[in-house]
């Protein structure tokens, strides 16, 4: 009866390692916080990223390509990555760095009061940790804000700052007192009908120093923001002179 038991048990547990051996190996989980989950199709290739613990936050991006150059995606209000990684994948096919990240609050980052230029400068300092030897900063609508509140503070300083449709102030982000610091070129954009925002744009302008490298185009266009790059939507003007502009003085490497 011992042996008959035993020979019993052995067969169920070959069964049973057969039985597992057949099962597929389980998915990969995602890393990080899974930014930009809503739009898969744009986050292939990319890489997650979390970062913010300075500033008692959990902020989630993806960064694509991998140049010298880095360039820091900051999205307009009710956003998240999606609204730049489109562009973005344009900017790393040309050879660039990129980290389209969720602000504190949006997509999937987390964070209590951090004021947003801060958590561009940790945008910043991430790209930077991740191998990227100079920044440059791209805003649409409120994230254009951020980007110009935080220039006069980053440092090292970047090598560019673009704002497109940027309110002059926008919760705790102040473009309008950081224009008169700002020392970086800055390209400023927005498109003619959207009035407040055109309005807005010449008075960051004007507020910027004239010892600045400093470009302000206004499209016939009511595109906002990120959607002024967008071929079918917005302005070639805008984005041609955004490219000769990132050329210029942020060149990919």
């Amino acid at each position: 009866m011992k042996l008959a038991a035993l020979r019993l048990v052995a067969v169920a547990l070959s069964v049973g390692l057969i039985s597992c051996s057949a099962d597929p190996p389980p998915e990969p989980k995602p890393t990080g916080l899974n930014a930009g989950e809503a739009c898969p199709e744009w986050t292939g290739g990319g890489r997650q990223i979390v970062f913010g613990s300075e500033l008692d936050a959990e902020l989630g991006g993806v960064v694509l390509g991998s140049g010298s150059t880095g360039v820091v995606l900051a999205h307009m209000a009710g956003g998240d990555v999606c609204q730049w990684l489109p562009y973005g994948k344009q900017l790393a096919d040309r050879g660039y760095r990129v980290l389209a990240f969720d602000f504190a609050g949006y997509g999937v980052s987390r964070g209590h009061d951090v004021p947003m230029s801060r958590q561009v400068e940790a945008a910043a300092g991430a790209l930077r940790a991740d191998g990227a030897g100079r920044i440059a900063l791209v805003g649409g609508s409120m994230g254009g804000t951020a980007v110009l509140a935080a220039t006069p503070a980053l440092s090292p300083a970047p090598v560019a700052v673009v704002a497109l449709s940027p309110p002059s102030a926008y919760h705790d982000a102040d473009a309008a007192a950081a224009a008169p610091k700002i020392t970086t070129p800055v390209f400023l954009g927005a498109g003619e009908l959207e009035t407040s925002f055109a309005e807005s744009a010449r008075q960051l302008y004007a507020a910027t120093p004239e010892t600045t490298q400093r470009k302000l185009v206004l499209a016939p266009t009511s595109a906002h923001g990120v959607n002024l790059l967008i071929p079918e939507t917005g302005s070639i003007e805008i984005r041609d002179g955004l490219t000769k502009f990132l050329d210029t003085y942020a060149p990919p490497a």
